[in-house]
């Protein structure tokens, strides 16, 4: 979050797997492009490896080997169609260098000790080890986990339930064993009652693996207690004892919460993330729906820190109607295409109003792109520049479909009259558009292939489609009535 004023990093007092949180979906890739953070994370995540399963007894013989996840090829408007694999602490590592770039310094060791607020600001008290600070801020979020100290300090409910046997033990293992291909997960099974898994870690030490084990009958406190006694458990799974095991880097036991807030804000005090909401490992949802939430909330909080409006956050944050069945999934996991048509701050000026039923759902029918939903990438200029490239987590960008620069001009007139750094505009005209260069646009980009018009259903008159920060459509009008609606909306 480029606009905070200062980040506070909780103590964690018990080890941690730096591989429990690993995947990467499409929609978080996107994001992290539009952040500019993408090629250092392409540098060194990695598509799923093929799982080897092993016959028992014996733990040696081959019994079948898969991709666990199929390969999707990628297109115009989804550049990043797979899910990725990389290490939360390599993960962390990454955020943490570019923030340092920007003028952010993360606060390791540091724990929030309490805080108070009131209608300007929010007073709080930090423990930095060896001597309390304080400070006053404009916004406080807690994005300190599911053991969320900011959380139950508000007092909000946390709904849902502790799955106590489904417990797992994960860590991180140093594997001794050469004739072990490293470049492959392994597992061993009995089929009924127990599982024990490995991993490739992206780490620097190639012989570094992650832990997953499961079952009936697994004591997990003691198993997670030493690496002796996970080897023991392990060899009890396996039936073998081929695999031999070197430095223990950690070993947890993590048990499944699949919880949510009532609401995620009281006052100037927002929770993001695991603070906000639990799930289960499986699917690999709850690291990129924190970044979702984490980025959609960081744009409206700017936007209230710049001056630039002053209701927003109440319009949407603040819950209207119930709506628990939005959290229902529909198997759609690579999150392209969850959506917020719901949302009271999008208008969509080319569909009539969501019925009940799709304000419930929260992934995107077969109707088309409609306001709310994730804005389509697409090539512009004959492949040179990409849609992606233009749109900025500082600001919302207007994609202005004109068929001439004249005609963008006129309908980029309104944006480039809202306050500085609010909006920027990008004029993209159709192949054989009458040259020149719209002169109040900020890009000027012709879609040669007609991709953009494609993915954006862009008809033969003058459309805006205006694109927030956080990459979600926040408005499809077609005239400067309806951009003037739009952000008179937001900025209210």
């Amino acid at each position: 979050m480029q606009y905070a004023m200062g980040y506070f990093m909780p103590i964690r007092n018990h080890p941690r797997s730096p591989h429990l949180t690993s995947f990467l979906c499409p929609r978080t890739l996107e994001l992290y492009k539009t952040l500019g953070v993408l090629e250092d994370v392409l540098n060194l995540a990695r598509f799923p490896q093929p799982l080897t399963h092993y016959k028992l007894p014996g733990g040696t013989e081959v019994d079948r080997q898969f991709l666990m996840v199929s390969w999707t090829e990628p297109t115009p408007d989804r550049p990043y169609p797979n899910s990725l694999m990389l290490g939360q602490d390599r993960h962390e590592e990454i955020l943490r260098a570019h923030l340092k770039r920007n003028g952010v310094e993360v606060e390791m060791g540091t724990e929030l000790v309490n805080f108070t607020q009131d209608e300007d600001k929010v007073h709080v008290r930090i423990n930095k080890g060896s001597a309390i600070e304080e400070l006053d801020v404009a916004f406080l979020v807690g994005a300190d986990g599911g053991h969320s100290t900011v959380r139950k300090a508000l007092g909000v409910s946390f709904v849902g339930e502790t799955r106590e046997l489904d417990k797992i033990v994960t860590g991180d293992i140093v594997v001794e064993s050469p004739g072990l291909p490293l470049d492959k997960w392994h597992s061993w099974s009995d089929a009924q009652t127990k599982l024990v898994m490995l991993r490739p870690c992206e780490a620097p030490d190639k012989n570094r693996l992650s832990i997953l084990l499961s079952g009936k009958g697994v004591d997990f406190e003691k198993t997670a207690s030493s690496g002796e006694e996970f080897a023991k458990v392990f060899y009890e799974i396996s039936e073998g004892t081929d695999v031999h095991f070197g430095e223990v880097i950690c070993l947890s036991v993590f048990r499944p919460n699949i919880r949510v807030v009532d609401k995620f804000d009281v006052g100037r005090v927002f929770v993001s993330g695991d603070a906000a909401h639990t799930h289960s490992p499986t699917g690999g949802q709850g690291m990129n729906s924190s970044v979702q939430d984490s980025a959609n909330l960081a744009w409206k909080i700017a936007l209230e820190m710049l001056g630039r409006t002053t209701r927003l956050l109440d319009h949407t944050m603040r819950p209207g109607e119930e709506r628990d069945e939005g959290w229902q999934r529909g198997g759609v996991l690579n999150m392209l295409s969850i959506h917020f048509r719901w949302s009271p701050i999008v208008l969509d000026e080319r569909r009539t109003p969501p019925t009940k039923d799709e304000r419930l759902s929260a992934y995107a029918g077969a109707n088309g792109t409609c306001a709310g939903d994730r804005a389509p990438d697409a090539p512009v200029n004959g492949d040179v520049v990409r849609l992606f490239d233009l749109f900025k987590y500082t600001n919302h960008t207007a994609l202005v479909f004109a068929a001439h620069a004249a005609s963008a001009d006129e309908a980029s007139s309104i944006v480039t009259g809202l306050p500085k750094g609010v909006c920027g505009v990008a004029a993209i005209l159709p192949r054989g558009a009458t040259t020149g260069t719209a002169t109040k646009a900020t890009y000027t980009v012709t879609d040669n292939e007609g991709e953009a018009y494609k993915a954006y259903e862009i008809s033969s008159e003058p459309t805006v489609v205006v694109v927030r920060p956080d990459g979600v459509i926040g408005a499809i009008v077609k005239n400067t009535e309806g951009i003037r609606r739009y952000f008179t909306s937001i900025l209210a």
